[in-house]
């Protein structure tokens, strides 16, 4: 072997290692993550704003949906105001998103309807009387024009409290970052900005404020917008008292520490709560699941022996 085979078998083992170690640097070493080494969302000039919407092709069953939505409910501008209130709350923006929901509605619950009123015509018509047809296919098309809400209503509880679980984490940071001498802009942009949790809903609504001042939009208007689009109190009350700072220019840092407090202990009360709540919940399972079995265990040896012994009196 001559010495440039030596040399590039030298040179492709030495770079094999290098790119599997830093691969496995990356992987396993939070320090340098790779998230740790992209840009931030709000200095990447090539990112997609949040205040913008998705302009890629809806696919075709989104369309059809989109239709029956218009057809029965109209623009977006005729869609009841708690239709749109309801999805700003459960995250959803898009001006569509009400007309969406609307087509959702009555497809499931034409759907559900239809098909099991065709499959009964069908396979089952002799066996089912028509009345009977019907008013299952009715039930079975009211449950599937409120399944939307139920759906709906899981989400808004589940990002509220998403919210108010993440509320005092986000309130020390921003007391942090506002008592280390940086404004209350780009405190907001700093926390919200952070990569391992810029997809939380509270982080992202920050963002979304944060971006609405730089666009122009006034600053008290941008945070009561904050609190509405969230419908959490906490954050509400929150938002009024950056609103009552800012007007009479008293110290930021000391209402931020003030609400941290608060929503920390608010926190641990609710915890507490829930804690004290559990053996109230665990009382009906175990009636009904355990406590059969537990006397079942505990007496049939009981009710055999003196099955047994009726058995024996009977006998003699």
């Amino acid at each position: 072997m001559n010495l440039v085979t030596v040399v590039l078998l030298s040179f492709v083992i030495v770079a094999g290692v290098t790119v599997l170690a830093s691969m496995a640097l990356l992987k396993l070493w939070p320090v340098v993550q790779r998230g740790r080494l992209a840009t931030s969302a709000g200095g990447s000039g090539g990112a997609e704003s949040i205040l913008r919407w998705s302009e890629q092709p809806a696919p075709g069953w989104q369309r059809t949906v989109e239709r029956i939505g218009r057809a029965v409910g109209g623009s977006e501008q005729t869609v009841p105001s708690k239709y749109r209130q309801r999805l700003i709350w459960a995250g959803l923006y898009e001006p569509r998103a009400a007309v969406l929901f609307i087509g959702a509605k009555v497809a499931l619950g034409a759907l559900l309807g239809s098909a099991y009123f065709l499959y009964s015509s069908f396979v089952l018509l002799r066996v089912v009387p028509f009345s009977q047809l019907l008013a299952i296919s009715l039930i079975l098309a009211g449950i599937g024009f409120f399944l939307p809400d139920f759906w709906l209503s899981n989400r808004i509880k589940a990002r509220q409290r998403d919210i108010v679980h993440a509320l005092p984490d986000v309130l020390d940071l921003l007391m942090v970052c506002v008592e280390a001498g940086m404004g209350f802009d780009a405190a907001v942009a700093r926390v919200a900005e952070q990569p391992e949790s810029r997809h939380r809903p509270l982080y992202a609504e920050l963002m979304r404020m944060h971006l609405e001042v730089r666009a122009g939009r006034p600053r008290p208007e941008a945070l009561r917008a904050l609190g509405g689009r969230t419908g959490v109190e906490e954050v509400k009350s929150m938002v009024g008292a950056f609103i009552q700072t800012e007007k009479l220019g008293t110290p930021l840092g000391k209402t931020l520490r003030v609400h941290a407090d608060s929503a920390r202990v608010q926190r641990r009360h609710r915890a507490e709560e829930l804690a004290h709540l559990a053996p109230l919940k665990m009382l009906f399972p175990t009636v009904f699941f355990l406590m059969p079995a537990f006397f079942l265990v505990t007496l049939a040896p009981s009710v055999l022996g003196l099955l047994k012994l009726f058995k024996a009196i009977g006998t003699h």
